[in-house]
């Protein structure tokens, strides 16, 4: 673009010409995000993982909800149980449910330890290998 349609008088002529008619979608929508996300966002501490993994379990429920109602690509669907497969992986991680599983083994061995640890280790290396792998090519 040549340096006279870079003026100021032209920026604004393009923005009212071209985004002005839908600035209204963007401020509803842009409002109710603010409404989804203020008890995430309230609760959110920087204390450890828990808080990190409620970010990401949050974002991908929403968008795996939208990838199913409205996802306009061929693999939407598979796309949206991935998602939600991550998410049980993220609760998993959370709730420590291998860990709970290991308190019922009495005696607790160090093998009986170990065998829960790599559990907990395979669910979060999963959780991250879906991630790596899909998560350029989760969109609508």
């Amino acid at each position: 673009m040549s340096e006279e349609y870079n003026e100021w008088y032209w920026r604004l002529y393009r923005w009212v010409r071209w985004k002005l008619p839908y600035q209204h979608k963007y401020i509803k929508y842009g409002i109710q995000n603010l409404y989804k996300w203020f008890w995430v966002i309230w609760k959110d501490r920087d204390w450890d993982q828990h808080y990190i993994f409620e970010v990401l379990k949050f974002k991908l429920e929403k968008q795996a909800k939208h990838l199913a109602d409205v996802g306009f690509h061929n693999e939407a669907q598979r796309d949206a149980e991935l998602m939600m497969t991550c998410v049980r992986l993220i609760i998993k991680l959370q709730n420590e449910d291998y860990y709970e599983e290991m308190y019922e083994h009495r005696p607790l061995t160090l093998e009986i330890v170990s065998k829960y640890q790599a559990k907990h280790n395979k669910a979060k290396r999963l959780l991250f290998k879906i991630l790596e792998e899909r998560i350029e090519e989760w969109w609508d």
